[in-house]
This record gives structure tokens, C-alpha cells and sequence, in this order.
């Protein structure tokens, strides 16, 4: 306690280091202590837009499952609204063919209403007839109204002008309805207008019956994760779906809300009341959630009070670990403080200026330091020297090189791949006069000093014999860029000292390989190298690939192939082009291992197939994602033969596929144009195939072919079977046989008859007498 009252005394005079980090810590420790206050203050705002947030989630989820119900409900009032016998018996008043078109209309009913599980019941009003058709019978509405469906809160003439001839457009409504067996059921009642689009023009409705059962369970789902209630209005705001026994009066709330989407707080009575609500543009309808505000306050009460409890928890322990690791941290700063000044023999600044003794420490520390590093610096050149001397021939174990050990010679590679070149000074007459040592150490101090600047970061230099330099390039792997550097410091250096210093150099290159223990091989295959300027001269850059010799292998492709790979591709037959491409590349790399040359020159044949198939069959080179007018630019821009391989393939596929979708597209033109010429010809006697190629400019052959493989029949069934639905129609219009005959393309009664039997299994007069027969029934 006596200690730090006097360092606490001693920071009074701004010497000390403890209340500073005192300090340092109570400043963090208020961060997370201001914004814990900040959240705490803000949050009833969070727990209200938190529970908007959800409750509009719920919303959007209840109006997505809705709407895919009532999609139904509009697809079915589609079919019925523009089918054309329902559309005939609305035109048309009472007759006597009316009978079985009706019954025939209700068998479409019965099969609507059998796929859409989600209706209860349906029915179609003819207003002309005064008929209301429903799945399972055909009545006039007001036995319906009576004895059917009994409307509450509605009479007869109240339904019959404003239910089925009332201006509706896919209109909702509630109401509860009463059936043959005097059952009440509420209902979700759904009415259109028809002809649908003409609400100037109405002959009658469609109303479609949903048990509101199927709505309300929808709701329960979404209601039962929240403890407020959910209101469904259709378009006009009218409650379709409330809650049972709720307090709240909804006509209260639609006047607040409009159209779209939003949230409110308001009262009613004496609650306050939060409201989010969000509006379908499927089908009009608006989705309410209320809930009360008391409980999402109740809520936000609680977090605040556990806020304030663990905030209050937090600075209690906050102040203590402040202090504690105020004190912990600053015990090693004392004790540092105390063997300094011990151990020091004068210093300049008093050992109670606890800071500035350290930092004048480290200084004089530092600077012994730095004294050690020139006198060994000086020493540098000489020992990277006689190690690169003992690494090029194998004297040196790289397994146990340490990066402590790069680190005293102040050698760096950053990269795994290493290339060694050998320089040697071939003619140095006009540059050296007496050829003393002191010249030659002038010379190989120039080369050096060039070759270390155009290096740069890439390597090292040092001296191996009196003409002989050499270069130890480390690359980041062996790739056409390391393989540039070395050609252009190869060149420049060539190149400066031929014209500045006139002196001749010659250069031996080895590959590359990776590990620095691979740097003897490397010289091995430079000092190689380096022996053919015997051969080829002086002043030349020899490369260890250009002199090592090997056998040449040209790549297979033989001609009968290349010709079946154009006429796979030409017919878009993707599979086999790359089925026989497969072979291909098997039979040359797989088997031959072709070089990277005649590889090169086997993709170049590769892409000379497609670039005459694309010309020929006049494919824009725009449509191919991957083609390239540099041919060259598939084999520089891939890694490897099989990846250059792909590319080509990927390249056949999409051309292939062009071709395909050509096709496709032609076939389904013609297709229409000969069904279009059938439907539009029917009537002519001299309708057939010979007439058909004969417009379309083809061969009668070619089209009889092509129509079989596209529809699965001859033209000429074709044509018979439209002649036939033709003819039904024209009998149950009542023309006669000879008149129907005529219309539908035939010479006379005789001929369609027989055409007639053949296909029906009965006679024309047969099949209007049965017609007749239904329509008495």
C-alpha cells in the first residue's frame, strides 16, 4: 500500500506508468458499457419494430399460401368463362339442340370441380334461359334459390339482381348458406360476371362456393404464433375471415389501413393496439394482424430489467478487472524498470521516469546491434560466395538449411523454383589492355553490378572462376513468364556489354526444377548447355532443352477420321464427336506421348475441322463463348494438354448444339405450316399429299416422311380425322349428308359414308339420329 502511494504520488508529477494503463483500461471498458446503455434505451423502440418485422412476415406467409389457393379458383373461372359451350349457351336462347349441349357442358362441370379439392360447389347462371347449371343438375333459380341454396340475409330478387346478374368482377364475399338438408355453413362466396370482360353485357355468372373452413385453417396456422388476430377483407374491405368471439370490431380498423402495406398504432376503446397489415395483387384481399401493445411491452419490461441488472453486474466486475490487470500488467513494467537501473553504470534520466529509461535502454541495445551488423556485412559478398561455390556442387546438405541459417547470410527465396545460368567472358581484348588480375577484377566487377541490377529481386550473383559468373534465377515455378525474364536479362546483358564495355559473353541455361536442392542439377545441365559453344559459336544464349537431342513423334490423325468428326459435327451429333475425339486424344497422348510442338500442331488441326464446318455452314463466331480467332491462345492460355483438350471439346459441344437447335427450329416451322395448309384446305377434293408438297415447293417423299416421324401419322389419317370432327359438327347442325359431304371435301354422300363407318363404326344418318335421341332424352 506504501508502494503505490508513492508511484501513484510519482504519476501525479506525469512520471508513472500505472494510472495510464488505469486509465487505458476504464476508456475500453466504457466502449461496451456505452453501447450496452444505448441498447438499453433503444430497445422498447427494437422490441416494437422486432415485432412488426415478424408479424409482416407472418402476413407475407399467409398471403403466399392464400393466394396460390385462390389462383386455383381464378384458373377454374378461366376454363369455364372461356369455354366455347358454355360461351354458345349463353349467346343462344332455348332450343331444341340446347338440351344435350347443356348436359354435355355439365359433364365439363363435373370434371373441373373433380381436380380443384379446394371448391365446395359451382354453378353457371344462363340469364337467357333463366337455367343455373351446376356438376350434378340443371334448374332454374328459383327452384335453386328455394330448395338448392338458401342465402341468409338475401331475397329471391335480391339474389337474382345482385347475385347472378350483378356487376362482378372476380368479386369475394361472406355470407352463410343454407342447403337442401337445412344445414347453415358459412361460405366464402366467389361471383364473376359473364361473358367474362363484358360488364356492360351480362347474360349470366359463374359463382363458385368455398368453405370458409378452408380459409380459416390457413389463418389458425398463422394465428397460433402470435397472440393477437387475424383479419382477411376482400377488395372493398368486407370481413371475410375474422376471428371467433374476438373483442375487437374490425369496422373500427379498415377505415385506418389503405391499400399496400404498412404498420399503425391506435386505440380502441381502452387498448392500445399495434396493426400491420399487407394487401394481395392477386386477388384484392388485405391481410390484418392486431395485437395489443401491453404485450409486447410486457416483454420489453422484463429485458430491460435484466438489462439493468447485467449492465450494473458488468461495471461492478468491469472496475475490478480494470484494476487487476492494471496491476498484472504493470508488475513486469516495475521489475524491468528495477534491473535496468541496476544494472546500468550512468544514465541520463532518472530511474523514476519509468518510460524514458526503457526507450534510452533500447536505444544504446540497438545500436551495439547495428555495429555488429556492418562489420558483418562487410564480410557478406564473401561468405554468400563460398556457399553458393559448395551449393552448385552438391558440398552443401540442403536438408538441414534452416531459415536461421538464410537468415546471418541474408539470402531470401520466396519461391520453390530455381533455373542456373553460367556466364562466361568469351573476348575482352578492347577492353583489357595488359590482361593483369586488376582488369579482370575491373571486368567481373561490371558484370556482376549489371547482372544485379537487371536481376533484381530474382536471384543472386556471384563469381565461380576468373571468367566464369554465375546467376541462380528463383522463379515462382517453371511458366512462360520466368522462361521471358531469363531471355530478356539474357539479351540486355549481351547486348550492354557488347556495345559499351566490347567485351563478348556467351550463356549456358538449365531448366527449371524446384527445391533448392535440385540448384547441382541445375548447373550440371547450364555447364552442358554452355559446352556446345564449340559448336555454335560465341555470343550466343544456350538453352539445356534446345541441346539435349530426342527422338521426334508426329501425332496420328488419320483421314477417315477427320472425315467422320466433320460429319458428326455437321449433323450435330454431339456424343459421337465426343466419343471419336476421346480416341483421338487417346491414341496420341496416351499412347505416343506426344511433345508440347506436335501437340500444339494436333489442337491447331483440331480447330481447322470446326473453323471450315462453322464457315460452310455460316455460324457466327459471336454465338461460341469460348471461341478464339488466335488459335494459339487455347494452347498458351491452358495449364495443361487436357485442359486445352476441354476447351476444344467444350468448343465442338456448343457448335454441335447450334446446329441441333437449327434443326429443331426448321422442323417445327414446317410441321405448322403443313397442319396450318390441312386445317385451311380441308374442304378441298383435291386436299393431299401431292397438293401439300406441292405449296410448300418439296418433296411429296421428303414431307410424307418428315410428318410421320414429327406426329406419329400419315398426312393422309390427318386429314381424315379433321374431315371427320368437321362433319360431326356439320350433322349435328343439321345439314344433310350430301351438304356435309361437299363442305368436308368429298365428291359425294357415297364417299363420305364409307369414310364416315370406317372411322366411327356407324353412318352418317346413324350418328344424327343418335344425336337426335339424346337431345329428346
Amino acid at each position: 500500500m506504501n508502494r503505490e502511494s508513492k508511484i501513484f504520488g510519482r504519476w501525479k508529477k506525469g512520471k508513472s506508468v500505472f494510472v495510464t494503463l488505469l486509465l487505458s483500461f476504464m476508456i475500453v471498458f466504457m466502449v461496451p458499457v456505452m453501447i450496452g446503455s444505448f441498447v438499453y434505451i433503444k430497445i422498447e423502440d427494437m422490441m416494437v419494430r422486432n415485432a412488426y418485422g415478424s408479424n409482416s412476415v407472418l402476413l407475407e406467409q399467409l398471403k403466399y399460401v392464400v393466394n396460390s389457393r385462390t389462383q386455383e379458383v381464378d384458373f377454374l373461372m378461366r376454363q369455364i368463362a372461356f369455354h366455347p359451350k358454355q360461351q354458345l349457351l349463353m349467346q343462344q336462347g332455348k332450343s331444341v339442340t340446347d338440351e344435350y349441349a347443356f348436359i354435355e357442358f355439365m359433364k365439363e362441370l363435373t370434371r373441373y370441380k373433380a381436380y380443384n379439392t379446394f371448391i365446395e360447389d359451382m354453378y353457371v347462371y344462363f340469364g337467357k334461359t333463366d337455367t343455373i347449371l351446376t356438376p350434378t343438375m340443371k334448374t332454374d333459380a328459383h327452384m335453386f334459390f328455394h330448395h338448392i341454396y338458401k342465402y341468409h340475409d338475401m331475397s329471391f330478387e335480391d339474389y337474382r339482381t345482385n347475385m347472378l346478374l350483378g356487376n362482378h368482377n372476380k368479386m369475394y364475399m361472406h355470407t352463410v348458406v343454407s342447403t337442401s338438408n337445412q344445414k347453415a355453413e358459412n361460405m366464402i362466396v366467389f361471383m364473376q360476371s359473364l361473358p367474362f370482360g363484358e360488364l356492360n353485357r351480362r347474360a349470366g355468372s359463374l359463382v363458385i362456393h368455398i368453405n370458409e373452413e378452408e380459409i380459416r385453417n390457413l389463418v389458425k396456422e398463422v394465428e397460433g404464433l402470435h397472440q393477437g388476430s387475424i383479419y382477411v377483407l376482400n377488395k372493398d374491405k368486407e370481413l371475410l375471415i375474422g376471428p371467433e368471439n374476438s373483442p375487437i370490431p374490425y369496422n373500427q380498423i379498415k377505415g385506418m389501413i389503405s391499400s399496400g402495406q404498412g404498420e399503425l398504432l391506435t386505440t380502441v376503446g381502452q387498448e392500445e393496439l399495434y396493426i400491420s397489415y399487407t394487401t394481395s395483387q392477386e386477388n384484392g384481399w388485405t391481410y390484418l394482424s392486431v395485437f395489443p401493445k401491453s404485450i409486447v411491452l410486457k416483454q420489453v419490461h422484463q429485458v430491460k430489467a435484466w438489462s439493468l441488472v447485467a449492465i450494473t453486474i458488468c461495471m461492478l466486475f468491469g472496475i475490478f478487472l480494470c484494476v487487476y490487470l492494471t496491476r498484472r500488467h504493470y508488475s513486469p513494467i516495475r521489475e524491468l524498470v528495477a534491473i535496468i537501473a541496476q544494472g546500468r553504470t550512468k544514465h541520463t534520466v532518472k530511474p523514476d521516469n519509468e518510460l524514458k529509461l526503457i526507450q534510452e535502454t533500447m536505444r544504446s541495445l540497438f545500436g551495439k546491434e547495428h555495429e555488429l551488423e556492418n562489420k558483418l556485412a562487410h564480410q557478406l559478398p564473401m561468405i554468400r560466395s563460398h556457399f553458393f561455390s559448395r551449393l552448385i556442387r552438391g558440398q552443401v546438405d540442403t536438408s538441414t538449411i534452416s531459415e536461421q541459417d538464410m537468415e546471418v547470410m541474408k539470402l531470401r527465396f520466396p519461391h520453390d523454383w530455381f533455373t542456373t545460368m553460367i556466364i562466361e567472358i568469351d573476348e575482352s581484348n578492347r577492353f583489357m589492355k595488359a590482361d593483369s588480375e586488376r582488369e579482370w577484377l575491373l571486368l567481373r566487377f561490371i558484370v556482376m553490378n549489371l547482372s544485379n541490377e537487371l536481376l533484381g529481386s530474382n536471384g543472386y550473383v556471384f563469381e565461380e572462376e576468373k571468367n566464369r559468373i554465375v546467376v541462380l534465377f528463383n522463379l515462382s515455378r517453371e511458366t512462360a513468364e520466368g522462361r521471358q525474364l531469363i531471355e530478356t536479362f539474357g539479351a540486355s546483358l549481351l547486348e550492354i556489354m557488347k556495345e559499351r564495355f566490347k567485351t563478348a559473353l556467351s550463356m549456358g541455361i538449365s531448366s527449371a526444377y524446384e527445391g533448392i536442392g535440385s540448384v547441382t542439377k541445375c548447373y550440371d545441365e547450364a555447364m552442358l548447355a554452355l559446352s556446345y559453344k564449340i559448336i555454335r559459336g560465341s555470343e550466343e544464349i544456350l538453352y539445356f532443352e534446345e541441346v539435349r537431342t530426342k527422338e521426334p513423334v508426329f501425332y496420328r490423325f488419320p483421314k477417315d477420321l477427320e472425315i467422320q468428326l466433320t460429319n458428326y459435327t455437321k449433323h450435330g451429333d454431339d456424343q459421337n464427336a465426343m466419343r471419336l475425339l476421346n480416341s483421338l486424344y487417346e491414341l496420341n497422348f496416351s499412347q505416343n506421348q506426344l511433345s508440347p510442338l506436335m501437340g500444339k500442331w494436333f489442337f491447331l488441326d483440331l480447330q481447322t475441322i470446326l473453323l471450315k464446318l462453322m464457315e460452310a455452314l455460316r455460324i457466327d463466331y459471336s454465338q461460341i463463348s469460348n471461341w478464339h480467332m488466335d488459335p494459339n491462345q487455347v494452347w498458351t492460355e491452358s495449364g495443361t494438354t487436357e485442359q486445352a483438350f476441354e476447351r476444344i471439346k467444350a468448343t465442338y459441344v456448343e457448335v454441335c448444339g447450334l446446329i441441333k437447335e437449327d434443326k429443331t427450329d426448321h422442323g417445327e416451322l414446317l410441321y405448322r405450316k403443313i397442319n396450318g395448309l390441312i386445317e385451311k384446305d380441308y374442304g378441298d377434293n383435291n386436299l393431299g399429299l401431292a397438293m401439300i408438297a406441292e405449296q410448300l415447293d418439296l418433296n411429296p417423299i421428303y414431307i410424307s416422311s418428315f410428318y410421320k416421324k414429327h406426329s406419329g401419322e400419315n398426312i393422309t389419317d390427318t386429314i381424315t380425322r379433321i374431315r371427320m370432327t368437321h362433319a360431326k359438327r356439320l350433322l349435328a347442325e343439321g345439314l344433310t349428308v350430301q351438304e356435309v359431304a361437299l363442305r368436308v371435301g368429298y365428291a359425294s354422300n357415297i364417299v363420305l359414308t364409307k369414310v364416315f363407318k370406317k372411322c366411327e363404326g356407324i353412318t352418317p344418318g346413324k350418328y344424327r339420329e343418335q344425336l337426335g335421341n339424346m337431345k329428346e332424352s
